[in-house]
């Protein structure tokens, strides 16, 4: 199976869905990465070849990056208090 832009966008949706899960679990802020995949997703897909596959690249870092976020989030990203952030109360 070969990636297309149409797995590479839905593969970062469903990551940056359960990252963001993870981050209200886990009671940490978001950053701007975070920020970043969520207006990656917003881009259409391209008809060309070099900015789809510019595209699939950018997919595929923020899914790593992701990731590595998800395993390292005590470590990388700031905790909330509960008289700090609302988000804090809702997990």
């Amino acid at each position: 199976m070969l990636l297309t832009p149409d797995i590479t966008w839905s593969a970062l949706l469903a990551v940056q869905t359960l990252h963001l899960l993870h981050h209200l679990i886990a009671r940490r802020h978001i950053s701007f990465v975070e920020v970043l995949a969520s207006a990656v997703l917003l881009v259409p897909l391209p008809q060309g070849a070099a900015a789809a596959l510019l595209l699939m690249i950018l997919h595929i870092v923020l899914i790593l990056v992701q990731l590595i976020g998800s395993a390292w989030i005590r470590q990388l990203s700031p905790g909330c208090g509960n008289d700090r952030s609302v988000w804090a109360t809702l997990g």
